[in-house]
């Protein structure tokens, strides 16, 4: 015991000046960060005008009660400074407060249509019993006047009894579920609860809800939009972004002013194009994922389904292609042309033939020059084409608000009107460049030799002209980088105190 205690002394008296030297660090470190009261201030007077001390030794040094009796330390601005008397009753809130916009104060129990929910669900209209999902898996959430549509990635749910599940702007549920079905596949409607900004879909009252989605407002006196285009997933290893820029720009050319663009994968360079679409607010990029395998083909008629959903009360009319379809107009016009001339409202679905141009090499990886990138435009490289077929896989053009269900090429179930009407080709038809170098689904390829005969044709001289130039002006835009001398980037790299990677290769 002597002996420890001896070992104790030495220690202490070896190590006492750094002790002291910690403790003072320590002391310093809490009077530091703990709030000042009034009395260990330095010399200061008081400006009642802001009722505030100012220090007596800088005018701009000033100690002000920031809530509750915590007097902090403060800087005035030197000029122009101005005084808040009262917080601006808009931000008057704190960690727990969630907003209630106006047309989000509605509690609702309605779900559109029931008792023809209940009839087509009877006769498995739109049922899949696609792939091995075991939750719902909610994707997106669209809040009409009476209800809310969720879209779901799952499609093996077909009438399943499931209850939505509410939450507020902090995520903190709601109480009141609502027992819902799933309607059509994929889809659950639900009502409305007020407050409610996020949603998720459980199969029972107690199931621990998967991570719930922002639910987007789709309450307006009117659609946003005349005529929108969804694109199919992409996906695989061919470079698309000549592919995007020339579908994007072909279809704002025909009058389309949004685009909601589906991806599973694509390549880092491919989406800087994307993204730029999304910083102009032409399009909508949205990631399919969930935690259930499924092959990237495999997520077609899920996003058909979300497209469809996506777009009601969103736009009058919806055209849903792939990313090589390209919907052809004659008697040089625009689609918004014909859309403008149909005032039946029992017209809600467009069914346009299809004609198949052979695509048989793939799309450079990344813009080199101009003449490569006109070179490789599809619909100036491109030229092999089959006879019209007869309603072959047409695509369509549709009134979203009037379908119940839709499938790739035609509505399962509507609403209301007309289930087809089949455009002339006269009119106008589908532009497919097949692409029979590969792809996904190479069993369609074999019909490449059932629909002929095939003829050389080229789209139409004046369109071909204004699509080259809109497509090159956007792929410039974000590709072709203004470049400068090794000279005035080392200047920018200096500022930061860094050498620039040209100034070393420069002295090698």
């Amino acid at each position: 015991m002597i002996l420890h205690h001896s070992k104790f002394v030495f220690l202490f008296r070896r190590h006492f000046w750094k002790l002291i030297l910690v403790a003072t660090v320590i002391l310093l470190g809490v009077l530091l960060t703990s709030p000042l009261k009034r009395d260990e201030l330095p010399p200061r007077h008081k400006l009642a005008k802001y009722n505030m001390d100012v220090s007596e030794k800088d005018p701009t040094e000033v100690y002000l009660d920031i809530g509750g009796g915590t007097i902090q330390m403060g800087r005035l601005q030197k000029e122009n400074f101005t005084f808040v008397e009262e917080e601006d009753p808009s931000f008057v809130m704190t960690s727990t407060t969630c907003r209630e916009e106006p047309w989000n104060k509605v509690h609702s129990d309605r779900i559109p249509s029931p008792e023809l929910h209940d009839y087509w669900i009877r006769n498995n209209t739109s049922r899949k019993d696609y792939l091995y999902h075991t939750t719902p898996s909610p994707l997106a959430a669209f809040v009409h006047p009476e209800h809310i549509a969720v879209t779901l990635t799952a499609e093996n749910q077909f009438g399943k009894k499931v209850y939505c599940r509410y939450f507020d702007c902090k995520r903190r549920e709601i109480p009141h579920v609502f027992e819902s079905v799933v309607f059509p596949e994929s889809t659950v409607y639900c009502g409305r609860r007020v407050g409610a900004k996020y949603i998720s879909i459980t199969e029972t009252k107690y199931d621990t809800p998967e991570t719930p989605v922002p639910i987007v407002n789709r309450i307006s006196n009117g659609p946003q939009h005349y005529f929108t285009v969804c694109m199919s997933t992409l996906y695989g290893d061919e470079p698309k972004f000549i592919q995007i820029v020339d579908f994007i720009e072909y279809h704002k050319l025909q009058g389309a002013t949004f685009f909601h663009i589906y991806i599973r994968n694509v390549s880092a360079y491919d989406r800087m194009l994307l993204d730029d679409y999304v910083r102009t607010g032409e399009i909508e990029v949205i990631v399919l994922n969930d935690h259930y395998w499924r092959a990237d083909y495999m997520w077609h008629m899920m996003q058909i389904n979300d497209c469809h959903m996506r777009n009601v009360n969103f736009a009058k009319w919806t055209s849903l292609l792939d990313i090589d379809e390209r919907i052809e107009m004659k008697k040089d016009w625009k689609i918004v042309d014909f859309l403008d001339t149909i005032t039946n409202p029992n017209v809600v679905n467009l069914q346009f033939k299809v004609q198949w141009v052979l695509k048989d090499s793939l799309s450079p990886a990344r813009y080199e020059n101009d003449n490569q990138f006109f070179d490789n435009l599809v619909f100036r490289k491109f030229h092999n084409t089959s006879k019209v077929q007869n309603w072959l896989q047409p695509k369509t053009i549709i009134r979203p608000e009037s379908i119940a269900a839709m499938t790739i090429h035609s509505p399962a179930a509507l609403y209301k009107g007309l289930n087809k009407i089949y455009v002339s080709d006269v009119i106008g038809v589908t532009r497919h460049y097949r692409n029979v170098e590969g792809g996904a689904l190479t069993n369609n390829n074999k019909r490449v030799y059932e629909v002929g005969p095939y003829s050389m044709t080229d789209v139409e001289p004046n369109l071909k002209f204004k699509l080259t130039d809109a497509c090159l002006r956007r792929v410039k835009d974000v590709y072709d980088t203004v470049n400068y001398s090794c000279q005035k980037m080392q200047e920018m790299y200096h500022h930061h105190g860094l050498t620039h990677p040209c100034v070393h290769h420069k002295r090698h």
